[in-house]
């Protein structure tokens, strides 16, 4: 994977992110409002995808999946978390998370919930 800069990163996670919130409160819920969250991420390889969960582990997220894609080459890595929405949302948490995965060799795809 080509690394990506890490301010075209977080650019384009803030104006998904806008659009997510105006979504998720056009449905009702409340962006303050703790719940379970998905962050996806891509890890270039299996050593990568293994690096990166052992970072999320270290900040006490211990629910992490990986699966290889069907070459193998890139690995997908989710953690599910606990959080509202605005946290997840909130520039230093982007900036941070995109960082964390850029220094293990992978890319923070976005994040997801259930409404």
């Amino acid at each position: 994977m080509k690394a990506p800069d890490l301010k075209d990163v977080i650019a384009g996670h803030a104006s998904r992110n806008r659009e997510l919130c105006k979504l998720i409160e056009n449905k009702g819920a409340d962006l303050a409002a703790k719940r379970p969250i998905d962050l996806h991420f891509w890890g270039d390889g299996e050593l990568a995808a293994h690096r990166l969960a052992n970072a999320l582990r270290e900040r006490g997220w211990l629910q992490v999946e990986l699966d290889p894609t069907e070459d193998d080459s890139v690995w997908n890595v989710e953690v599910h978390i606990e959080a509202s929405v605005l946290e997840i949302v909130d520039h230093g948490f982007t900036e941070d998370i995109a960082r964390l995965a850029m220094d293990n060799q992978s890319e923070f795809d976005g994040w997801g919930t259930s409404i």
